[in-house]
Order: C-alpha cells, then structure tokens, then sequence
C-alpha cells in the first residue's frame, strides 16, 4: 500500500505500477482513454489534474483507491 500526500506521490504510484506490469506509457494511455503526454504530466508530479482520469489510470492499472482516516498519533 502507498500513501499519497502529494501530486507526486499520486504520479510515482502510477509510473511503479505500469512499470511493474511492463508497460508503457502509450499503451496504458491508450487503455485508459487518456493521452501519452497527461499521463506523463501525471507521473511526473503535475500539480493539477482530472481526477476522473486518474481513476481510469487506476482501474486500467487494476489499482484501488482508498480514502481513510488518519490514524492517531500514539
């Protein structure tokens, strides 16, 4: 599990997954319906992006994502 707590986090956790399966940036754009150059930006830190498309990405990459509390600090 990776913790997102910045825009680059979120493109690091894309770019580790695609490359974990072999794949390139086109042909995971292309599964996706998004464009080679957004999911560059995105994997590169791009400070704003569609979320909608980043959930493609997500499920493309068969990648949950999940939003909880904080856990306390003990």
């Amino acid at each position: 599990m990776s913790t997102v707590q910045t825009m680059a986090d979120a493109g690091a956790v894309l770019r580790a997954r695609r490359t974990e399966q072999g794949l390139t940036q086109a042909q995971v754009a292309a599964r996706a319906n998004v464009s080679r150059e957004w999911l560059n930006e995105v994997e590169n830190g791009k400070s704003r992006f569609d979320f909608q498309l980043y959930l493609s990405v997500c499920m493309t990459l068969d990648l949950d994502v999940l939003v909880q509390k904080r856990a306390a600090d003990a």
